[in-house]
């Protein structure tokens, strides 16, 4: 029986709000039950935005996960938190209402908390992981004839117009006679094609996005001599340009281009006996190396590397075939962490864990 002389004291709103912006996302769902105006306040537009800012400023990457996808379409989310710092960090599996296991899947954009999925090459879902929320966007309307097109997507948000937008670059042609780029807009819930792009160039791997921007690296034709460079397009204006590489780039091999969630990109390129990591400013600046990492053994040497974090601790989390590796620059030592109750890994994506709804 309640003591009625026990007195629960009623918090202001703007400080349940305060605490409730500073939760995970799995509790705030469960809290949405807890009586209508909290639905209603952990479901408006404001207390999402807020949530979202919140996560990212989080310290120790403690709202950042990875897609682990595995051979047999198994996909499994891991905290980069415990990969960072446990040997044996777990996983989590993962699945999403409109996907089934007959279908071959892409990981291929990931925006404030949303990730976009490439279904069979020829579909797309947008999925938000933390949520279990997934939409299917309408057909991109650019014939696929797997073996012979090329094409490339990445997903980011357009603050002008509140809007999450894709942006697809498709060719059929080896001469990038015609590269055809739409843009889907989540608003609307329609694919447009941006007419005005006129380069012949070809991207590797999946946009990063970062202040309002997607960018790729490129390479000018398919003649080795034509280049290298960073292609950006602006999600507001739909307006693109080219960004110069570092200077290395014609002496060694780079592979993988991030690390916008701290408003900077990286690459890595590798060379015979080491690997350079440079990272720059989206907002302006030049490259600046911050971290050589040397071939300690052949499984560093002879496996295909990305960087998937850089520090400013000077850590650099890598991805080296299908294992995580964790490179400290500070006294150059590595580490090899191994993710607990997994299978033969052969895609990594990235998320956020956010409120960020695919369907508004």
């Amino acid at each position: 029986m309640e003591d009625p002389s026990i007195v629960i004291p009623k918090l202001p709103n703007d400080v349940i709000i305060e605490i409730l912006t500073r939760l995970p996302v799995k509790p705030l769902l469960k809290f949405k039950c807890v009586c209508k105006s909290w639905r209603a306040l952990i479901s408006s537009t404001q207390f999402v935005a807020a949530h979202l800012e919140f996560t990212k400023s989080a310290p120790n990457l403690t709202t950042h996960r990875l897609i682990l996808k595995y051979r047999g379409n198994t996909m499994k989310q891991c905290s980069v938190n415990s990969i960072l710092h446990q040997s044996v960090p777990e996983a989590f599996d993962l699945s999403c209402s409109l996907l089934s296991e007959r279908y071959r899947v892409w990981v291929v954009g990931s925006c404030n908390g949303l990730v976009c999925l490439l279904i069979d090459k020829n579909k797309m879902i947008l999925w938000n992981p933390s949520t279990g929320i997934s939409k299917k966007l309408p057909d991109f309307g650019v014939e696929i004839n797997v073996g012979h097109n090329y094409y490339t997507y990445g997903l980011g948000y357009d603050k002008s117009s509140d809007d999450y937008k894709v942006v697809g670059f498709f060719n059929s042609n080896r001469d990038l006679s015609e590269v055809i780029v739409q843009v889907y807009s989540l608003k609307n819930d329609k694919w447009k094609r941006i007419e005005n792009f006129k380069g012949r160039w070809s991207m590797d791997g999946t946009a990063t996005f970062a202040n309002g921007k997607l960018y790729w690296i490129a390479n000018q034709g398919y003649e080795l001599e034509s280049g290298s460079g960073i292609l950006s397009v602006d999600l507001e204006t739909e307006e693109y340009e080219i960004l110069q590489m570092p200077s290395y780039v014609k002496s060694g091999y780079y592979s993988g281009l991030g690390g916008a969630w701290e408003g900077s990109l990286h690459v890595l390129c590798s060379h015979m006996e080491s690997a350079d990591v440079w990272i720059m400013d989206v907002g302006g600046g030049d490259w600046t190396k911050v971290a050589t990492i040397p071939y300690t053994d052949d499984f560093l040497k002879n496996t295909y590397k990305s960087a998937l974090y850089v520090l400013k601790d000077g850590r650099v989390l890598l991805l080296c075939g299908s294992s995580f590796v964790i490179f400290d620059a500070k006294d150059c030592s590595f580490r090899y962490p191994e993710v607990g109750d997994s299978g033969e890994l052969v895609r990594v994506g990235a998320y956020l864990e956010s409120l960020v709804s695919p369907v508004g």
